[in-house]
């Protein structure tokens, strides 16, 4: 049995070694490919040695699979193997939809816990709510679930039915429900809205399947409201789907104007991508774009494009630097292998890849080094690096940057989130008080109730509601002492902050305290998070940079 599957193993690994040739013209000379079996075979030797004499018994799958990822390891941070199961939640993902009851959820004290249904599907339409326990699933009980197990049990063919018995607070009885699954909207626009009388906000965090489609309706949605230019925020976006990067930036450029290329170690890997004839009228907003170190891929196709024309002004940190084009090699058991084929290059000629000649740790942790940690020597190597990869937008031919990321136009850095509030959120304390305000405050009569705008204008979040922080922190073994000690820092089930770390932290707890209630109240993911504007760092800094972004149309 384990020959068998050590035999698997040796094919996938044959096949990764000749480069795919099965599909595509033969890439290796028939000496390479010998050399190659002769690897092969000595790893067949060391693991028939291993599975004989190792003093453990040997997880053959476990090492199969340890072997293949220390494979590709060696290649680069972003050719992988996926798994079968894995593979099948990321074809769900990024087609956008899935057949499910459509809540977001957590594992809280061993219960699953609706944080809130997704508006328009089935748990939404029956009414399931914010707080609410579900402790049995298909007449199983769902107590000490695992978040893996959810998926499996509430995921199915749209069109099924799954039975949920619920605990609700203030109902004596468990309430049964039975709800039939349906697609659920994965969207990629998080948030839109109008800032001001004309500047409309747009966030997406993420490029999916309908991703320009959901741009495209959230522009024309602005553009009635009054909209006449355009905060779009990338911060946070790891990418995904380039022709979905493509389509966007086509709709702010027009012509016929190369918006990314790509270039391999073989030439069938070679591609142009170029914007469309068609006209547009989104060519002439002035635009300014938010990135930060998560924004990545995909993102960094849009930032870089529309920086390279001159047609938006980039405001933020650095971007991540993820260049790299794999592609997904089917490996017949529903598994993927994805392997590096070639790297993005902007339309100036800018590679988006970061180096990661030091490792993959050290690519990682790397993207957030702070400017002000640099050693002299290390700025002084970043200054040279500058220069030799100094490049020239191609209408108003400004500076602007290679040698792997994006470089905004204006660099804003970011304040850290305090600790404390991390923890807050992580805990699940800001939830649990918003879950508790929404319920007892969801049949008011308060015009912020029911609407949005009233409630971002005239909400404030009282002295109570920050008190009872305290006690829903407690409650969620987060303690507030005069003084941490060494034993208290070392303690593993509880955590310690001082009162003054909290008093420190008091106007950003507060804008999350807004935001939790928002999302309970309104229950609409392109809502709530503009309840953060006021204090959001870089929407700020983009009113301030308009006039450039102005200047680079006229």
């Amino acid at each position: 049995m384990l020959g068998k599957k050590f035999y698997a193993l040796s094919i996938i690994f044959l096949i990764l070694a000749i480069g795919l040739s099965y599909k595509y013209e033969e890439i290796e000379a028939a000496e390479t490919v010998d050399n190659h079996l002769q690897w092969l075979q000595k790893i067949d030797r060391i693991y028939r040695i291993v599975d004989k004499v190792y003093v453990d018994e040997v997880e053959s799958d476990k090492l199969m699979k340890g072997a293949v990822d220390g494979f590709l390891k060696e290649l680069d941070p972003h050719s992988y193997y996926i798994t079968p199961e894995k593979q099948k939640e990321v074809d769900e993902d990024f087609n956008g939809e899935f057949g499910g009851i459509g809540i977001e959820f957590e594992i809280k004290d061993k219960y699953l816990t609706v944080v809130t249904p997704i508006p328009g599907t089935p748990s939404d339409a029956l009414g399931i709510q914010p707080g609410d326990k579900i402790v049995k699933i298909d007449d199983e009980t769902a107590f000490d679930i695992t978040t893996q197990e959810v998926f499996k049990r509430l995921k199915g063919p749209i069109g099924t039915e799954v039975k949920i018995g619920v605990s609700r607070s203030g109902v004596d009885k468990i309430l049964d429900y039975v709800i039939k699954r349906a697609a659920i909207p994965v969207r990629s626009v998080v948030a839109k809205c109008m800032v001001d009388d004309i500047t409309g906000f747009v966030k997406i965090n993420r490029f999916a399947m309908k991703t320009a489609q959901e741009l495209r309706e959230s522009l024309e949605f602005l553009k009635s409201q009054g909209m006449e230019r355009l905060i779009l925020d990338l911060r946070g976006n790891p990418g995904g789907l380039m022709d979905q990067a493509i389509e966007v930036v086509d709709m702010f450029i027009g012509g016929n104007k190369k918006i990314v290329y790509t270039k391999g170690r073989l030439s069938q890997f070679d591609e142009e991508y170029y914007s469309t004839d068609s006209k547009n009228d989104l060519t002439d907003i002035p635009i300014v774009i938010l990135i930060d170190a998560g924004s990545a891929s995909a993102s960094e196709i849009v930032s870089g494009a529309l920086q390279d024309y001159d047609r938006a002004y980039i405001v933020g940190t650095k971007s991540f630097g993820k260049g790299l084009v794999q592609r997904p090699f089917p490996l017949g058991d529903g598994s993927v292998v994805r392997v590096t084929i070639a790297r993005y290059y902007t339309p100036t000629g800018r590679l988006i890849q970061r180096p990661y000649d030091k490792g993959v740790m050290s690519y990682y942790l790397d993207r957030y080094k702070d400017e002000d940690s640099l050693s002299e020597k290390e700025k002084f190597k970043r200054d040279s690096l500058k220069k030799a990869n100094t490049f020239y937008t191609l209408k108003r031919k400004r500076i602007v940057y290679g040698g792997g990321g994006i470089t905004p136009d204006s660099i804003v850095t970011y304040d850290p989130t305090p600790n404390l509030v991390q923890d807050l959120i992580r805990k699940s304390v800001l939830n649990e008080l918003a879950i508790e305000f929404y319920q007892s405050h969801k049949n008011s009569n308060e015009k912020w109730v029911k609407d949005f705008n009233t409630f971002l204008n005239e909400f404030e979040v009282t002295d109570e509601l920050i008190e009872s922080t305290k006690e829903h922190a407690e409650k969620n073994r987060v303690f507030l002492v005069e003084e941490v000690t060494e034993d208290m820092s070392k303690n593993k089930k509880k955590i310690y902050y001082t009162f003054k770390d909290f008093e420190d932290a008091k106007d950003i707890i507060s804008q999350d305290i807004k935001e939790f209630i928002a999302k309970q109240l309104f229950n609409d993911i392109t809502l709530y998070p503009t309840v953060r504007f006021k204090e959001d760092k870089h929407v700020k800094y983009a009113f301030d940079l308009f006039n450039k972004a102005e200047e680079l149309i006229d």
